[in-house]
């Protein structure tokens, strides 16, 4: 019978150490992981997922975690929500995959279409609801009978055919270039079928991201490091297809953004060197904590 794995051994110097960041969930404290501009983005967003849902917990003790016990965060979730694990071929083969980001393949007909794969396995393993808002609008004619079951990487294929006519290769390459962005269509399917309370993993611009709806609004967890030192950032708000960057605090009140960017944007950078501002920073946040 699979046992949970060993604590790993202490952090070397070398060793990536994912920062994190304590936050109110409808008053309970949760520690959630951060993600710099390395990620890796499914396996953060499967671990945020694990803790907001009171499944895992991290040491309220201590701010940095490596890899390895991030990973075996989600593996003892694996066997302990699985009882028959024994019998499932490779249940922790997905594991590598999350530590180097997950190959994800989507299909255009719903906000929940996959193709599977034993990497996105492990979402339904952890009963993990995952969503991509790159949805075709069914009253595009036109794009459903070019697409019809056709996946993104077969788009991707299909675009560089030589017997392609121009009107579809047209159309196959703004899909290939959008990168599983959302559409208009795509982000009003996630309004409509998303429930309200339901905490889920929304797959869009080729990242991975915790997602939760809450009185009718779509919010994405705020993880970029960039957020550190500002506590009142928790949630981003889901409101258009390109994101409006509307950054609310975690009893889901707008915060005043002094910087452009979002948690998404590899190019978000907020200047935090000085010791006086991180020694506020921190103190505001234990104030949240303790009101």
């Amino acid at each position: 019978m699979p046992t949970p794995a060993a604590p790993p051994p202490e952090a070397t110097e070398e060793e990536c150490l994912h920062k994190t960041k304590l936050i109110k969930f409808f008053h309970e404290r949760a520690r959630i992981i951060l993600q710099d501009k390395n990620g890796p983005c499914s396996l953060l967003a499967i671990c945020n997922y694990l803790i907001l849902q009171g499944i895992r917990e991290l040491d309220q003790n201590r701010d940095e975690f490596s890899l390895e016990e991030l990973l075996n965060l989600v593996g003892n979730a694996l066997i302990d929500s699985n009882s028959n694990i024994e019998e499932i071929e490779d249940p922790f083969g997905p594991l590598l995959c999350l530590a180097t980001g997950l190959h994800v393949n989507i299909m255009f007909g719903s906000i929940k279409d996959f193709v599977n794969t034993p990497e996105l396995g492990i979402f339904h393993l952890l009963d993990i609801p995952l969503y991509h808002g790159c949805v075709v609008d069914p009253q595009d004619a036109t794009a459903i009978g070019a697409i019809g079951s056709k996946s993104y990487d077969d788009l991707s294929s299909a675009v560089v055919a030589p017997d392609l006519t121009p009107r579809k290769r047209k159309l196959f390459q703004k899909i290939v270039e959008n990168k599983s962005g959302l559409t208009p269509y795509g982000l009003s399917c996630l309004r409509r079928d998303v429930r309200d309370g339901e905490l889920c993993v929304l797959f869009h611009n080729e990242h991975f991201s915790t997602m939760f709806k809450y009185k009718g609004q779509l919010y994405l967890l705020a993880t970029d490091e960039a957020f550190l030192d500002m506590p009142n950032h928790v949630w981003e708000k889901l409101e258009k297809v390109k994101g409006g960057n509307v950054y609310v605090s975690s009893d889901f009140k707008e915060c005043k953004m002094d910087h452009v960017g979002s948690m998404n944007d590899a190019t978000l950078a907020v200047s935090t060197n000085d010791d006086i501002d991180e020694q506020l920073a921190r103190s505001l946040q234990e104030e949240e904590f303790n009101a």
